[in-house]
């Protein structure tokens, strides 16, 4: 049997891991480019100034948290620049030199990067140059940070927002966290969906899902709950999940599945499956009233989204409508 492969990023729980006691491995820009050309990963680029106090306490606070350091040094290129260097710099083939501002330097690298609008400290997210280009301007404390390192490192960019994301970050893992979430209640089991098939036929809502994936506790915490897409989801599907490494031997579709076992990553067989070779997590998988398979919807989902599709599906009116004029209707209606 080949060998699965994984499009995913795995890790414990933000609040959860165990992060290797360190520093970060700040990288110039040469090694970070370098090491791009091999393997592609997210840069991260710190722009700081020497007299910066907020650039400082990153530092001392941000950057010296185990959790973000864990983080930044597995799965991004780290890149710190001071935004007032007199160096040169080449990067995607173009030369940055400094320019002269009274009696201090501008950096070209920063001032390109930053839009010419200089602050410190600034973090930029780099991520296949031209698709994804996000500058934060500030400081950024250690939760913030997490939450948008996880925005790239699980790849949510490709299908949220980062507002909406950060939202729902800080909504399960800070300060607050447990107070307003709520339990969903209407998962049913793989043994009762053949029961209740019989009894009514209703379009199915897989959910896949990794107990180590930040996004999927983010969508079992904020989206599922969501009351809007609760009622969506009870009136029109018949919800399941599925834990990608889930030892459990189940019955879907009239086919049996099992764990793959070692050789395939303890990967459950109903999840690859599902998958076309690609493993990505947290992923909806939507079905028909037959079982055939009508929507593979990767990474999280948040859940003013989650409800559009859900309506657009579970109404039916994917059959006279296509998706692009649904939304602009329901942009009409919010007006």
């Amino acid at each position: 049997m080949l060998k699965y492969f994984f499009a995913i990023f795995i890790w414990c729980s933000v609040l959860d891991v165990q992060a290797q006691q360190g520093k970060i491995n700040w990288l110039s820009v040469g090694e970070a480019e370098a090491l791009y050309a091999k393997e592609a990963k997210p840069y991260l680029f710190d722009f700081y100034t020497d007299w910066c106090g907020w650039c400082k306490q990153m530092a001392k606070t941000t950057y010296a948290n185990p959790v973000v350091i864990s983080f930044i040094n597995r799965y991004f290129y780290p890149v710190r620049v001071n935004a007032e260097s007199a160096d040169t710099f080449t990067f995607k083939e173009k030369v940055y030199v400094p320019v002269r501002n009274g009696e201090r330097f501008v950096n070209g690298l920063a001032l390109e990067m930053l839009g010419g609008k200089l602050s410190s400290p600034t973090t930029v997210f780099l991520y296949e140059a031209g698709k994804v280009n996000l500058v934060v301007p500030g400081y950024l404390d250690p939760l913030k940070m997490q939450g948008f390192l996880v925005y790239f490192a699980e790849n949510v960019w490709q299908s949220a927002g980062v507002n909406e994301f950060l939202a729902d970050f800080e909504e399960v893992f800070g300060e607050k966290s447990g107070q307003l979430l709520k339990e969903c209640n209407y998962w049913v089991s793989f043994q009762e969906l053949e029961r209740k098939r019989q009894e009514q036929k209703k379009k199915i809502l897989l959910f896949l899902e990794a107990s180590w994936n930040n996004s999927s506790r983010m969508m079992e915490k904020v989206v599922f709950p969501d009351p809007l897409f609760a009622a969506e989801a009870q009136e029109h599907f018949y919800c399941l999940r599925l834990d990608v490494q889930s030892r459990d031997t189940l019955t879907f579709m009239a086919r049996t599945f099992s764990n793959a076992g070692e050789q395939n990553n303890n990967l459950h067989q109903l999840a690859i499956a599902l998958s076309d070779r690609v493993l990505r997590v947290p992923g909806i998988f939507l079905f028909d009233e037959e079982g055939k398979l009508m929507e593979n919807l990767p990474y999280y989902m948040d859940k003013n989204r989650g409800r559009m599709i859900l309506d657009y599906v579970g109404n039916d009116t994917y059959k006279i409508m296509s998706w692009e004029d649904y939304v602009k209707m329901r942009s009409r209606e919010t007006l």
